[in-house]
């Protein structure tokens, strides 16, 4: 009988002193995170050959609540199945370089990351924060892009063709509710 009154203060001490509460509400309700989606877009440019890729880049944050095997500030790759650059140019070598760095509303940096990809596929990224480190409402997403194509060319040219493209893009969002 003292052993079952001791194992019940001792979750009681747990569930309300220790953060017994919050970790069972982390796992039932979810944990607060904010989600940043980076969508990418891109339309190359018909000619023969391929002259040039146009870049569509959105961005969309929200408050969420997630799971407790979600893991913050882990960048999640959505891609596309067609790769539109290889299919207006086979045999291409196709090489993206994402930089992207998300700072909250008091200038403070939440996210920093660079991606490298060699596929010119459409791409989603999400990254998920902890709401606790978000301070404000509006968060500014700075994106740099490079992409290098090297066009196959017949082998009597003495150097393959090559377009490169850069990209720097600022964009700030609210965060929706």
């Amino acid at each position: 009988m003292v052993a079952l009154l001791l194992l019940v203060v001792g979750a009681g001490l747990w569930y309300f002193a220790l953060g017994g509460r919050e970790t069972i509400e982390a796992i039932v309700l979810g944990k607060e995170a904010v989600e940043v989606e980076v969508a990418f877009t891109y339309t190359p440019v018909a000619s023969s050959p391929l002259r040039d890729i146009e870049v569509d880049i959105s961005v969309r944050a929200k408050r969420v609540r997630v799971g407790p095997g979600t893991e913050f500030k882990k960048p999640i790759v959505w891609e596309r199945p067609e790769d539109k650059v290889k299919a207006m140019a086979p045999g291409a070598k196709v090489y993206f370089r994402k930089v992207i760095t998300i700072y909250d509303e008091e200038g403070s940096p939440l996210f920093n990351r660079t991606m490298e990809f060699v596929k010119g596929t459409d791409r989603t990224i999400t990254i998920y924060m902890s709401a606790d480190e978000v301070k404000g409402e509006k968060l500014l997403i700075v994106i740099d892009v490079y992409i290098r194509v090297e066009l196959p060319t017949p082998p009597w040219t003495p150097a393959p063709s090559t377009i490169e493209v850069s990209i720097h893009r600022e964009v700030e969002t609210n965060i929706q509710q």
